[in-house]
C-alpha cells in the first residue's frame, strides 16, 4: 500500500500549529533518516511519522472520541495522563477518518510516546525519531542522536530510562505500557 505523503503533509499542516507543524516536519526528516539506516519502509515511516501527532492538539474529549472508535480503553494510570493519548486517539482517526488500516503504521503512531513490551524494528524508529529530532532540546539530546543512528537496542534502553526517570523525578504514574518497554529492553540480551 503507498501512501500519499503529500495530502498527509497538507493533512497536517491543516490540522496542526505552526509550532507543532515544524516539529512533525523534524520528525519526518528523522524518520525517513533511520529508516534508511535500518532498513524499515522509508515512505510508510514518513506517513507513520505525518500523522504521529495529529491529535495532539485536539481537545481532550475529542481525542477520547477517537480513541472510543479505536477501542482503546484507558487504564487507571492512562486516565491521569492525557498528554499521552493523542498517539491512542491518532490510530482512531488514521483508520476511521483517513481509511489507512496498515497495522504496523497504526502501532507505531499508537506506542510513540508510551513506548510498548513488544516493539517492532519500525516502531522503535518512529519512537527514536520522535525523541530525537531536529528540533528537540533537552539534555543529552546529541549523544541520543548518535545513540539512535549507531544501534536501536541501545537507544531504546538509554530512551526507556530516560523516559522513566523522568515520570520518577515528576513523581507521575509509569504506565504498563512503559514499564513493559523499560522491562523489556533493560533485560534483552543481544
Amino acid at each position: 500500500m503507498g501512501f500519499d505523503l503529500e495530502q498527509l503533509e497538507a493533512l497536517a499542516k491543516k490540522t496542526l500549529s505552526e509550532k507543532r507543524f515544524y516539529h512533525t516536519r523534524c520528525v519526518v526528516k528523522q524518520a525517513k533518516r533511520l529508516a534508511e539506516i535500518y532498513g524499515c519502509d522509508v515512505q510508510k515511516a514518513m506517513a507513520a511519522a505525518w500523522l504521529h501527532d495529529i491529535c495532539k492538539e485536539m481537545p481532550r474529549e475529542e481525542q477520547l472520541q477517537w480513541l472510543t472508535k479505536y477501542g482503546i480503553i484507558l487504564d487507571s494510570i492512562q486516565r491521569t495522563q492525557p498528554k499521552t493519548w493523542h498517539g491512542m486517539a491518532a490510530c482512531g482517526l488514521i483508520k476511521c477518518q483517513l481509511g489507512i488500516d496498515d497495522p504496523e503504521l497504526l502501532h507505531a503512531v499508537r506506542y510513540h510516546t508510551t513506548a510498548c513490551g513488544e516493539m517492532t524494528r519500525f516502531d522503535e524508529v518512529i519512537y527514536l525519531a520522535d525523541l530525537t529530532s531536529a528540533d528537540r532540546d533537552y539534555p543529552d539530546v546529541d549523544r541520543m542522536r548518535r545513540l539512535a543512528e549507531s544501534g536501536l537496542l541501545e537507544a531504546m534502553r538509554e530512551a526507556m530510562r530516560f523516559a522513566v526517570g523522568d515520570l520518577v523525578d515528576r513523581s507521575l504514574g509509569i504506565s504498563q505500557e512503559t514499564f513493559e518497554a523499560y522491562n523489556a529492553y533493560i533485560l534483552r540480551k543481544e
